[in-house]
């Protein structure tokens, strides 16, 4: 076979290069992106622990304080000092004592009311008013408070516990003061978190201003770029986050050495921001290892892509034959040859390929069938768009206002009317802005006047019909208005319905009517796989295109037609008895299995001339339905395939159960038939 230019041997390897290199360089980035990201996961575990170990260190100086605070409140002779409120001297060395049993840098004492009237570090103290503090009222409350606080400059943050001071009186207690114990967070503090820590971790401590964050206690000292890591991060001032365990991570470069900071609110008793504690790891020391094993992949990465390359040359080598009989098949079939033999028995992609070739042939052989079909026994082709016309046509066009051409809606120029449907009238026309043809569908006006939910089910036609998007599927294209009528827009289609084929040429050839049954099929598919069943798939519904393509017309319509308030009334009968489910007949809920159970018909229909069930009339034919087991297609017409009569009875069968599941299964079972 003449090629210009490289070989196809050479393409492929040069393409199978190429694609490998990208593939690799992809692969490369993505692995770096992992290694970032395991390293950035361990890294953040590591901030983590430390955070929960700082947290468990605070909580254990909590406990601590409120624990001895607690057996020393319950001693007599201080709470007695604290109920009188006479002895101060006596309460102050109380207090003094206090301080140096439970550990705190300093304790202070208040009376029932709030009223300081001692404090360790302070013995000239005034009596001020501490009952606005969250801390001293919990307490005087009855209960054990604890919080951060902290105090101006020189001094820093300081964690505090209260409790209350209660005195005994029978088989009741009552408060009478409130203990607060404090104990300082300091660099001391500080350097102990660093020394339980894993190496790389430092951390911080700080207060906020009202110039911003002041560090208090740090092991990365407490220069401008160790504040402004600690502005960056986001800190939640409202107090409904008191409770929560809300911390926050950031990435900072200090010093020339780029950390991971992790930052975790401190607050006070009544769950306000008082501070926070930042745990910086190093982030280049932790990264050292991943960076040295990108190195390591992208070394064995370049020695893998010389190996793919020379591994490619050598399958496309394997691939060359067997596509250049697959390019001689699509040649001929270019030249509307589409008998070729493919004789590929390869495996893998090649055989698969092989596979669509073989089903694509054949697709465009029946197709082809088709429309030859169509050309020899109708030389003058029908228009069909949504209604066949009637001969009621003209009085129709007068009643609805709109005549061939008057400009409906400012853009659409009308050419002539199509036909009549059961919610109003169908035209032809030009999209003007466009210079597309289209379809208008019109909704009957009096149908407003009857029925308030008929421009409702309208919307809701459109909200269906505008989900399916396929070739075999007449497209819907925009709901409009004008002069108080409201209408649809939509795909404009030349051909011949199937039920006019039908009627026209008897019984449809076996190979005609299974390209028309695949192609029902991909359309019911698409639809039911947006959950749209049809509910009324007939002969009268699909649409025969001069080029073998069918449309299937209508879907939503049929249940729409119906509905009040959105929904299906219980009991009600919607669509074309001859081509219903039992299920849809008893007015039973229904699924996709009803339009498959439709296709049966159709089916039936394309291979005998005739309905399945016929009747007289429509309660007789509804009785028969439930009760008839059909004549098998085979009895009739004996050409039909043993496999193609039973798919079509299994199709017409009254359970369920007993048809093919989707329009996909039972496009697949046509497909092994032809």
């Amino acid at each position: 076979m003449a090629s210009r230019g490289l070989s196809l041997t050479t393409r492929i390897f040069g393409s199978t290069a190429v694609v490998v290199a990208a593939v690799l360089g992809v692969t490369l980035f993505f692995t770096s992106r992992q290694a970032d990201r395991a390293a950035d996961t361990t890294v953040n575990r590591a901030l983590a622990q430390v955070s929960d170990q700082i947290a468990t260190q605070l909580d254990a100086r909590k406990r601590s304080l409120q624990g001895q605070a607690d057996i020393f409140v319950k001693e007599p002779k201080f709470y007695a000092l604290v109920q009188s409120k006479t002895k101060l001297g006596d309460l102050l060395d109380q207090v003094i004592e206090a301080h140096e049993r439970i550990g705190a840098d300093w304790v202070q004492v208040t009376d029932e009311a709030g009223m300081l009237l001692a404090k360790s570090d302070e013995p000239g103290a005034d009596p001020v008013d501490l009952s606005g503090s969250a801390l001293v009222s919990g307490a005087l409350a009855g209960k054990a408070t604890d919080g951060y606080g902290k105090q101006p400059a020189p001094k820093g943050l300081f964690q505090a516990i209260a409790v209350p001071v209660s005195v005994q009186a029978g088989a009741a207690s009552s408060v009478v003061g409130a203990l607060m114990a404090v104990r300082s967070i300091d660099t001391a503090f500080a350097q102990s978190v660093k020394q339980a820590s894993p190496d790389s971790i430092d951390v911080a401590f700080f207060v906020l201003d009202s110039a911003g964050p002041r560090i208090v206690a740090s092991t990365v000292g407490a220069g401008a770029e160790i504040t402004a890591a600690i502005q960056s991060l986001k800190w939640s001032t409202n107090p409904a986050a008191a409770d929560s365990a809300t911390s926050m991570r950031a990435t900072a470069r200090m010093g020339g050495v780029a950390y991971v900071t992790l930052g975790a609110p401190l607050r006070s008793a009544s769950g306000s921001l008082v501070g926070g504690m930042v745990v910086f790891r190093n982030r280049d020391k932790e990264f050292a290892a991943f960076r040295s094993l990108e190195q390591t992949i992208l070394i064995w990465g370049a020695l893998g892509l010389v190996f793919a390359g020379l591994l490619g040359f050598g399958v496309a080598r394997q691939i060359t034959r067997p596509v250049q009989a697959l390019v001689a098949a699509t040649k001929r079939a270019a030249d509307g040859d589409y008998s070729a033999d493919i004789t590929v028995t390869a495996g893998g992609e090649i055989g698969t390929l092989a596979d669509a070739f073989r089903a694509m042939l054949g697709d465009l052989r029946d197709k082809q069938a088709l429309v030859e079909f169509l050309s020899a026994g109708n030389t003058d082709a029908k228009t069909v768009a949504i209604a066949s016309a009637s001969a009621t046509v003209a009085m129709k066009m007068q009643e609805g206002g709109i005549a061939p051409g008057m400009t409906f809606a400012v853009r659409y120029e009308i050419k002539e009317m199509l036909g009549v449907g059961g919610m109003g009238m169908v035209f032809k026309a030009v999209d003007t802005e466009l210079g597309d043809m289209i379809a208008i569908k019109t909704l009957k006006q009096e149908m407003l006047g009857e029925d308030p939910s008929a421009l409702e089910r309208f919307k809701g036609e459109i909200r269906l019909a505008r989900k399916i998007s396929h070739r075999n599927v007449v497209r819907t294209h925009d709901l409009g208005e004008s002069g108080g009528v409201y209408f649809i827009t939509m795909e404009y289609v030349e051909g011949k319905s199937l039920k006019d084929l039908i009627h026209a040429r008897g019984k449809l050839p076996v190979p005609v009517t299974l390209t028309v049954a695949k192609q029902l099929c991909r359309a019911l598919e698409v639809a039911h796989d947006e959950g749209v069943i049809h509910r009324d798939i007939k002969p009268a519904n699909m649409v025969v295109q001069p080029d073998g393509i069918l449309k299937v017309m209508d879907f939503g319509i049929a249940r729409l037609a119906k509905r009040k308030s959105g929904v299906t009334q219980a009991g009600m009968v919607v669509g074309t008895p001859e081509y219903m489910a039992p299920e849809q007949l008893m007015g039973d809920d229904i699924d996709a299995r009803a339009d498959i159970y439709a296709v049966g018909c159709v089916l039936y229909e394309c291979l005998t001339g005739k309905t399945p069930i016929t009747a007289d009339s429509p309660m007789t034919l509804i009785a028969k339905v439930l009760e008839e087991v059909p004549i098998a297609p085979r009895v009739i017409n004996g050409e039909v395939p043993d496999a193609l009569n039973d798919l079509v009875v299994a199709c017409l069968s009254k359970d369920p159960d007993g048809r093919p599941q989707s329009a996909l299964a039972l496009h697949d079972l046509l497909a092994t038939i032809g």
